[in-house]
């Protein structure tokens, strides 16, 4: 066979005779601190084939997309790594697998008949392309927005006869969404309109020219019991069909095998996964433990390494065990204020890797004379900070002037971005102008 299929939260697995690629592979493992499970069940065939590609791409740093307990399935296979600033991804692999890095907008073959472009973005995110017979174009653009490369992946997928659109759209619950205002009153998420899906899908494939569309990275589910009732935020599989219209091409079933050659597909048959909501207890954290003195000590140095957040905040609090632990960083009136178990938090410092903790969404976040942990707070500290390893004024130019000389796109997409994350912050949740801002980004961008 030659072609691909599409399988668990946000893989591919390509074939050319055999299994010769698979990307993003989350197999085993409940990442996000147990918080996160497969909304489907993942089939064994399905699991030897990504255990049999001959290399692995990984897009990102999240734990849906990089999982550790599924690596003890290619320990024989070459692992593929977009070139992000800081390398921290690339450097965490090297010394226990065989691995690459490979440079943005460059073709790399991994077979006689396929071959690839990864594109990493200033976001800490990459997307990737996959030719397949010189006809078939797949732009897997995971968890990303193609940041500094859309126009010239719009062009290169131009010529290609059978186009293919694998990106994360749903309600929106991919984030962080577990937030309350300053009278601790929840806020309702974006996810909460449950914009039709399929609308989006029908909007992306007008605008890049794709002409088949398979619903992707968004099969989980929430899985401890502090965090299970976000559940109602997921978007079920039927709902990602919703206002499609095939009058720019297919929308194809999440789970498929796609014959390149006879230009065909068939469905793989995989399960909604019933979950009992798991006690938090089981990854290891106890409600009542509370930070002790080197505890405060790591975790004070940790949000003030991050300069430059005290533009923005001057109060941070960590609630632990009932208690609360307020770091100060400047004189501003905005603070934040999160809730969580001690050990996950402990965890996450240690390892820099906040943004688990964001998405998540056990951890409990309250806003305090601010609108949003956007733009202000979260990209600073998850990804140009602990991914990039910019933290202050002086890294944070090295880390945007290496995008600026290795993204085609950058200043034009710079400026919509700068756009949308004013416009988000100032909208907020409201239905008619968040929909509007929604349709407008998708029509025109």
């Amino acid at each position: 066979m030659i072609g691909f299929e599409t399988i668990g939260n946000a893989t591919i697995t390509v074939f050319d005779d055999g299994p010769v690629l698979t990307t993003d592979p989350w197999i085993d493992g409940k990442p996000y601190f147990g918080s996160w499970d497969h909304a489907f069940t993942f089939p064994e065939d399905q699991k030897n084939n990504c255990r049999n590609s001959k290399y692995v791409w990984l897009s990102h740093g999240h734990p849906d997309h990089i999982d550790e307990s599924s690596f003890k399935y290619f320990e024989n296979s070459i692992i593929l790594i977009p070139d992000h600033y800081g390398d921290r991804i690339f450097n965490f692999f090297k010394n226990k697998y065989k691995c690459i890095k490979i440079k943005s907008n460059v073709w790399f073959e991994v077979s006689k008949n396929i071959r690839i472009k990864s594109f990493a973005d200033w976001n800490q995110d990459a997307s990737l392309l996959i030719e397949i017979l010189g006809k078939d174009i797949i732009c897997n653009q995971n968890d990303g927005s193609l940041l500094g490369w859309r126009k010239t992946i719009k062009n290169t997928i131009k010529p290609y006869k059978n186009k293919f659109i694998l990106k994360l759209l749903n309600w929106g619950d991919a984030d962080m969404i577990n937030i309350y205002d300053e009278n601790d009153k929840f806020i309702p998420p974006a996810a909460s309109n449950k914009m039709p899906i399929g609308a989006a899908y029908t909007r992306l494939m007008k605008n890049y020219g794709y002409n088949f569309a398979i619903p992707f990275s968004s099969m989980h589910q929430y899985a401890r019991k502090d965090s299970f009732k976000m559940n109602k935020y997921c978007t079920p599989l039927d709902k990602f069909s919703e206002e499609f219209s095939d009058k720019y091409g297919e929308l194809l079933p999440a789970f498929v095998k796609w014959d390149s050659i006879n230009e065909n597909y068939e469905k793989i048959n995989c399960i909604k996964k019933d979950i009992i909501p798991i006690d938090p207890l089981l990854f290891g954290d106890n409600l009542n433990d509370q930070l002790d003195k080197k505890d405060k000590n790591r975790l004070e140095r940790y949000i003030k390494s991050f300069k430059l957040i005290k533009r923005h905040f001057g109060l941070i609090t960590f609630t632990v065990g009932k208690k609360d632990f307020n770091i100060k960083v400047s004189d501003k009136k905005a603070e934040l204020r999160f809730e969580t178990p001690r050990n996950s938090l402990i965890q996450a410092v240690k390892y820099q890797i906040f943004d688990d903790l964001l998405i998540g969404n056990f951890m409990k976040t309250t806003l305090i004379n601010c609108k949003s942990l956007y733009p202000n707070f979260s990209p600073y500290v998850a990804k140009y900070g602990d991914n990039g390893f910019a933290k202050n004024n002086s890294q944070l130019k090295k880390y945007f002037n290496y995008y600026k000389v290795n993204s085609a796109d950058f200043w034009r997409d710079m400026f919509f971005a700068k756009t949308e994350s004013t416009v988000r912050t100032i909208i907020g949740n409201n239905l008619g102008v968040y929909k509007f801002a929604r349709e407008f980004k998708q029509k025109y961008f």
